[in-house]
């Protein structure tokens, strides 16, 4: 069942609120939707309907029975502590803790909101909504009030407890938009102008006006004597130096994208927004370059100019998971078993196994997973499956069918204990190699039983030291592990002896990594949106896929595996399906 086909979670039909809004239809569904638009436009008023804290004056608004409300001005009850917000929507008190201390409030935990800061209070509203584990969330502005340097980590455990829920926030910015949400709202003057997928408006808005929401670009009229008719965001434009070209008459320079204003021979001048390399000065000349049409030659030119050939793929499918009531679930880790039976791993804390035709043989739900959802699984050669149970520190241990065959760890620093075990390999002997993060990153290494052996590796960005270990790969008596915040893959002897990286391409947030039946690593690049292939020595051998929704798109994808006939099973994590690659 697609996503497209899925109960709304909340539906609008005929809705008028005064002369704030003037809906005539809007469903909202599984996902992530950011609400955008200019102050007045209407955001808050829209997600006063979604919570229930507002009624139309007319038509209907059908809504899930329990939201998680995070509205602007916070909602935290001042006669409760920091600590008592999350108890009493239900969070234990580890849990509690928990929270308290990844959102850094560990040290106002007996506070009041009267003495908080306004950034305390908002990163409590957002903890309190994540504690209470209602699978409807509506956040006005959330974050807006946190130091910018630090509210990156508190999206991540955002975006991580969301995936696979019902999210709706709204924002003033184009950024969070773009970072955070697989659909978008955009509101002008109470109506709703445009309603659909975050990258289709970004790369083909309908209007100027629409190009506008996303942040700045180029709009050309056709007929224009610049550049071809359509948008041309910053990114895909360079002004570069040219005897025979415009001339500038002024440029400012921010770092991430520069405004210059040029004049043609003909005396029409125009403001452009370009990727810049340099400010430009008064005077000089310059041609504009689309570096979206380069790269297409480059890729289309298999890697000429140094660039890396496009993987060959004889096939290409996209499926998704049985949903889970009127949640469509996204996949997040895999691994492949005995007839290339593949074991998956969703955001609704479930594992599923399927045929080597995709066709589901069983399914069974995690021990608990109201703390969050399990990342990392491994199959055993007596069809034991042993998952990282991610978000209760420890490994667990299933049968084929679903049955627990046992536990081991607990949270902690100590040998055998974890923070957040996120992925895991075996070796021949089938050794277990387990990767952490959260502040203890770091491999561990278990005997198939589960008894501890050794550790190596620690959190920081040397040598031999990680941000965020997603994934891990065996091979000839090395370990292979994706050091995703840090961009590289990091090669162990197996007894923990640091080796150096495998080769020198860039790559962006490598999320894990598995070897093929080909002897080469195949590399799932979860900020790229992108499949890289390289050699056992770091040669890099190919690429496949960019960011977007269609076929040979990846949108933030979490994990792959590849069975032995050479199919790669891609978990495109934000496009909330399953890609099957194949070569």
């Amino acid at each position: 069942m697609s996503r497209a086909n899925a109960e709304p979670v909340w539906k609008l039909d005929g809705v008028r609120l005064g002369s704030r809004l003037d809906i005539d239809a809007l469903e909202l569904g599984a996902g992530t939707t950011a609400v955008i638009g200019w102050s007045g436009a209407g955001k808050t008023s829209l997600l006063n309907l979604l919570a229930g804290f507002e009624k139309p004056a007319r038509g209907t608004v059908r809504r899930p029975e329990r939201v998680a409300w995070v509205p602007q001005s916070h909602g935290l009850w001042p006669q409760s502590s920091a600590r008592e917000h999350l108890t009493l929507v239900g969070a234990t008190g580890e849990r509690a803790d928990e929270l308290l201390a990844a959102f850094d409030l560990a040290e106002v935990a007996a506070a009041h909101p009267a003495t908080m800061s306004e950034g305390e209070a908002a990163r409590l509203a957002v903890a309190r909504a994540i504690a209470s584990d209602i699978p409807a969330l509506v956040m006005d502005e959330p974050l807006t009030h946190v130091d910018p340097s630090r509210a990156e980590k508190y999206r991540r455990i955002l975006r991580e407890h969301a995936a696979g829920l019902a999210l709706v926030f709204s924002t003033h910015e184009p950024a969070d938009v773009l970072a955070e949400a697989d659909r978008v709202i955009c509101l002008a003057q109470g109506k709703v102008i445009f309603h659909g997928d975050v990258t289709e408006l970004y790369e083909r808005p309908a209007s100027e006006e629409l190009m506008t929401f996303l942040g700045a670009g180029n709009w050309m009229e056709p007929g224009n004597p610049w550049l071809p008719a359509g948008v041309v965001r910053p990114e895909r434009l360079a002004l570069e130096p040219s005897d025979a070209g415009h001339a500038v008459t002024s440029c400012r320079f921010s770092g991430a994208i520069a405004a210059t204003e040029l004049q043609s021979a003909s005396g029409e001048t125009r403001t452009f927004y370009h990727r810049p390399a340099r400010p430009l000065a008064a005077g000089v000349r310059v041609a504009l370059r689309l570096l979206g049409l380069m790269i297409a030659f480059l890729l289309c030119a298999c890697g000429k100019s140094g660039e890396a050939p496009v993987i060959p793929v004889k096939s290409w499918r996209a499926w998704t998971l049985p949903p889970e009531g009127a949640v469509q679930p996204t996949p997040r880790s895999m691994t492949t078993g005995p007839n290339d039976q593949l074991a998956v791993l969703d955001t609704s804390g479930r594992v599923l196994v399927y045929d080597e035709k995709g066709a589901l043989l069983r399914q069974w739900k995690m021990l608990d997973v109201q703390f969050g959802k399990p990342e990392g699984i491994v199959w055993l050669k007596d069809n034991t499956l042993v998952v990282c149970d991610t978000h209760y520190h420890r490994l667990v241990w299933f049968t084929q069918d679903g049955e627990l065959v046992r536990t081991t760890g607990k949270r902690g620093q100590g040998n055998g204990e974890f923070y957040f075990p996120v992925g895991i390999a075996k070796d021949p002997a089938e050794n277990l190699y387990v990767c952490e993060y959260g502040g203890n990153d770091r491999i561990q290494v278990f005997t198939k039983d589960g008894a501890f052996l050794r550790v190596f590796g620690s959190s920081g960005t040397g040598p031999g030291q990680f941000q965020r270990p997603s994934g891990l790969a065996w091979h000839d008596h090395r370990v292979y592990v994706a050091d995703a915040v840090n961009n590289r893959i990091h090669i162990f002897k197996e007894d923990g002896t640091f080796e150096g990286l495998l080769g020198s391409f860039e790559m962006n947030l490598p999320y894990d990594i598995t070897l093929a039946a080909d002897g080469a690593f195949y590399i799932i690049e979860y900020g790229a949106g992108r499949l890289t292939k390289a050699s056992t020595s770091g040669e890099l051998l190919g690429r496949y896929g960019t960011s977007g929704t269609g076929e040979g798109n990846f949108a933030t994808p979490w994990g792959l595996t590849v069975d032995s006939k050479m199919r790669i099973h891609v978990a495109d994590t934000k496009n909330r399906r399953l890609v099957t690659l194949g070569l």
